[in-house]
This record gives C-alpha cells, sequence and structure tokens, in this order.
C-alpha cells in the first residue's frame, strides 16, 4: 500500500476511533472514556493538520476549530476525574474526605453538562463535515503524489518540533507559564508525528514511546499542580489550612520530583532531535606542511 493511501486509511482509523469514544462518553462520562475521547479527538485534529497542509480549504480549518471546541468542553471534567482519583489514594483524614466529597459534586455537575454537549445531532454534523474533509483528503492524495505529499507533511513536521525546541529553551522550572506553553507544544507535535506514520522515517516512528512518557511526565505535573492549587484555595476557605499541611506538602514534594524529570527528558529530548535534524558531515583531511624555518617545540 502506498504511503498516501496508508494516511488515508489512517484517517478513517481516527474517525473510527473518535466515534466509539465518543459513544462511550455519552453513555458513561466514565474517567477512561473521557479520556479516551481526548485522545482520539486530539488525533483527529493532528490528522487534520497534516490535511491543511495540503488543501487551502476554509473548511478544513473550521471543522478543526470544532473538534478542539470538544476538546475544551470535556477539559473541567477530566481534571476533576484526575483530582478524584489522586485524592482517593489520600490518607483519609476528616478535611479530606470533605473536599472529596466536594469533587464528586462537581464531577456530576460536569458529567451533567457534556451529556448535553454530546448529542447525536451534534456527532452527525460533524460526521458529514468528516466526510467532506476525508473525501478532500483522498482527491489531494491522488493528484498530488507520494513525493509531494512527503515533503508538504515533512514540513509541518519540522514546524511543529521546532516550535516544541523553541518552547523549551523558554522554560524555567519556576515558572508554570513556560511549563505549559512547553507541554502543549510538545502534545502538539507528538500527535502529528502519530498521524504521519505512514510517510516518516523509521527513526521517528521509534520515538513514540519515548514520547508518551515525556509527555505523561508533563501532564502529571500540571495535574498535581491543579490538585495543590485546588487543596489549598478549599483549605484556606473552610479554614483548614493547618489539617491540610502534610498533604500539601507531599504534592509540592511529588512535583518538584516530576520537575527534576521534565528537566532531565526535555534536554535529553531537545538534543536528540537536534541530531536527528543535523545534516551528515563529510569529513575530509587536508595535509598542511610546515614552515621549513620552524623550531620544533617541546610537548608540554
Amino acid at each position: 500500500m502506498a504511503a498516501t493511501d496508508e494516511l488515508v486509511s489512517s484517517f478513517d482509523k481516527s474517525w473510527k476511533n473518535f466515534s466509539k469514544a465518543w459513544k462511550e462518553a455519552r453513555a458513561t462520562a466514565s474517567g477512561k472514556s473521557v479520556h479516551d475521547l481526548r485522545v482520539s479527538t486530539r488525533r483527529l485534529i493532528a490528522t487534520l493538520e497534516l490535511t491543511r497542509a495540503l488543501s487551502k480549504h476554509d473548511e478544513i480549518a473550521n471543522l478543526q476549530r470544532r473538534f478542539k471546541k470538544v476538546l475544551k468542553r470535556m477539559g473541567p471534567l477530566r481534571d476533576v476525574q484526575v483530582q478524584l482519583e489522586t485524592v482517593s489514594k489520600m490518607h483519609q483524614i476528616g478535611a479530606i474526605k470533605e473536599f472529596e466529597r466536594d469533587l464528586d459534586r462537581r464531577e456530576r455537575r460536569e458529567i451533567d453538562s457534556l451529556s448535553k454537549e454530546l448529542k447525536r445531532g451534534r456527532k452527525q454534523r460533524l460526521c458529514k463535515e468528516v466526510e467532506d474533509a476525508r473525501a478532500e483528503f483522498a482527491r489531494l492524495h491522488d493528484k498530488l503524489g507520494d513525493d509531494r505529499v512527503r515533503g508538504l507533511i515533512e514540513r509541518i513536521l519540522k514546524l511543529r518540533r521546532n516550535e516544541f525546541l523553541k518552547a523549551r529553551r523558554r522554560f524555567q522550572p519556576s515558572d508554570e507559564d513556560t511549563l505549559h506553553e512547553m507541554r502543549i507544544a510538545f502534545k502538539k507535535f507528538r500527535y502529528t508525528v502519530e498521524a504521519a506514520q505512514p510517510v516518516i522515517r523509521d527513526s521517528a516512528k521509534q520515538s513514540a514511546g519515548e514520547m508518551h512518557a515525556f509527555q505523561q511526565l508533563m501532564d502529571d505535573s500540571r495535574d498535581v499542580e491543579i490538585l495543590r492549587a485546588e487543596l489549598q484555595k478549599w483549605s484556606a476557605k473552610k479554614g483548614s489550612i493547618i489539617a491540610m499541611a502534610p498533604a500539601l506538602q507531599r504534592l509540592e514534594q511529588k512535583r518538584e520530583s516530576l520537575l527534576k524529570k521534565i528537566i532531565e527528558s526535555s534536554t535529553a529530548f531537545e538534543e536528540k532531535l537536534q541530531t536527528e535534524n543535523r545534516p551528515p558531515v563529510t569529513e575530509t583531511t587536508r595535509a598542511v606542511a610546515a614552515p621549513a624555518s620552524a623550531p620544533l617545540r617541546k610537548a608540554s
């Protein structure tokens, strides 16, 4: 199968996975189903990014924005569910139990709201637009051919890689905003690499596991910081700062540990990407004759 045909097949697979995850999230809104829907949404957005590299049609960009809205809408529920999972493993003192009950109530409200968002009619409209984008994707592949498609997609990959490297150089462990920027840039790069699997080099494919592990570190750090901030705000409001102090301290220590790993991993990834992008060096040897009058120097 030609690389461009595999890209079309990958497009179909991404939509199929999204549809399955949408149905599951609409039915249960469990932590796993919401996570799966978010991941499949990101993969579709990345696939549409490749489509935009081939086509300038505004409809594809508009469809991308619709999927981004779906992703954004699930964010609050995903955050609450991750916090609930972490809090359930904490030492259940009275204040922690009360905080967990508040999170339970927030989760129920978010689930009720999300179920209204995941309507069948909205999914059907997305389906129609995806069919049109898929047809455009396939048409452009046939028109442009493998080499042209590969070149355009490599350009998108280079753009995403450079965006990550730029964010990496701005990253400061003490600045949460710079960590967030690096995390988002890397996530876009990772999902674009996944979407472009049929046409990229084997070395990039082999990096998929490493990319997932690095992204997980940044996601974990974000989750810990959000929970720490939420818990601190809640305990101040409830007058439970002293009771919550040990839990807050453990969260801070965990985040510091994650930041150290992020610094190490981000440095390693930056070096690896720069090495992969460096053109091969051709060694040349040139004999240089010493002047006849030059005296010999003793080795020091």
